[in-house]
């Protein structure tokens, strides 16, 4: 099968409404690219501020202009924000889209997201997450999935069990297991993000400790206090309004994290999780995003009798 190949370079704010456009209107998860240059092993870090490169890709068949036309909208009312250069377009075949290649990037102390196809020498203490290329959005590039993967890195304990609330591609959840979770639940209200999230456990062996339902939460097969660690990469307004399921899902001192927000709604996340018994533990920051690191203590939940 042949592809349309769709790219737009934009600054690194304009990733999450781009990519959303790209999945709306394409196939597969879009993916995002930033450039190298830069030796994590010297404690160098990505420079913030680099534009970076979205690509989506589109079936080339009678449905093709009119996603097209979708796309094309949608970054017209975004150059009235900033102004992009033109979308590139570039056939590839089936091969040629799984032949694609973005660089390892490491996460946290010992994780690394590494591309299928790609040779890579890992060190004795890598936890090595493979990726197809298509699914590079989910690989640390943009900052709330970074952080997500970081702070879980540093809450999970061996025999964990890993909730995922909004679950995209299911790379938190691939994250957890490899870390050492006893058993992971991802939850996505987006039929493709489930059919995803469970092919891409599957091709990381994850299959039997992993659980892929459609949905939110309160969900009847998400028991409260069932989970020591709960990931939820989400947007703020729905945060706030699953506050207090997030809050019962997590075992008593367990941890839920928060990613997804942008600085000016972090108060109101704050809020709404402290009104229903979460304890605000460190809240960090990339650029304009925000992690929140959040605990359940015995007896803080507002749902206890």
């Amino acid at each position: 099968m042949r592809w349309l190949q769709l790219s737009i370079k934009a600054p690194p704010e304009y990733v999450e409404p781009l990519t959303h456009l790209f999945n709306t209107h394409g196939e597969c998860s879009a993916s995002v690219e930033q450039l190298g240059g830069y030796n994590p092993d010297e404690g160098e870090s990505p420079d913030p501020t680099a534009w970076v490169t979205i690509r989506g890709w589109l079936p080339l068949d009678p449905t093709t202009e009119s996603r097209k036309t979708g796309i094309d909208v949608g970054v017209r009312l975004i150059r009235h924000l900033v102004d992009l250069p033109d979308i590139e377009e570039l056939e590839v075949s089936d091969e040629e889209w799984r032949n694609q290649k973005f660089d390892p990037i490491r996460v946290g102390s010992n994780l690394v997201i590494v591309p299928r196809s790609a040779k890579f020498t890992s060190r004795p203490s890598d936890v090595v997450i493979e990726l197809e290329p298509g699914l590079a959005f989910g690989t640390g590039h943009h900052p709330t999935t970074l952080m997500c993967l970081e702070e879980i890195e540093k809450a999970l304990k061996t025999g964990d069990r890993f909730l995922d609330v909004g679950c995209g591609s299911g790379v938190l959840s691939i994250a957890a297991l490899a870390l050492g979770a006893e058993h992971a639940v991802g939850l996505d209200i987006e039929n493709d993000a489930v059919i995803s999230s469970k092919a891409n456990l599957a091709e990381a062996g994850f299959t039997e400790k992993s659980t892929v339902l459609a949905g939110s939460i309160p969900h009847d097969k998400v028991p409260d206090g069932g989970f020591d660690v709960v990931g939820a990469n989400i947007a703020a307004s729905v945060l706030i309004a699953l506050a207090e399921p997030l809050i019962a899902s997590v075992a008593e001192d367990g941890v839920i994290i928060t990613s997804g927000v942008l600085d000016t709604r972090l108060d109101d996340v704050v809020k709404a999780f402290e009104a229903t018994g979460g304890q605000i533990e460190s809240t960090r920051k990339i650029e304009d995003w925000t992690a929140t690191r959040i605990t359940r203590t015995s007896g803080n939940f507002a749902g206890d009798a």
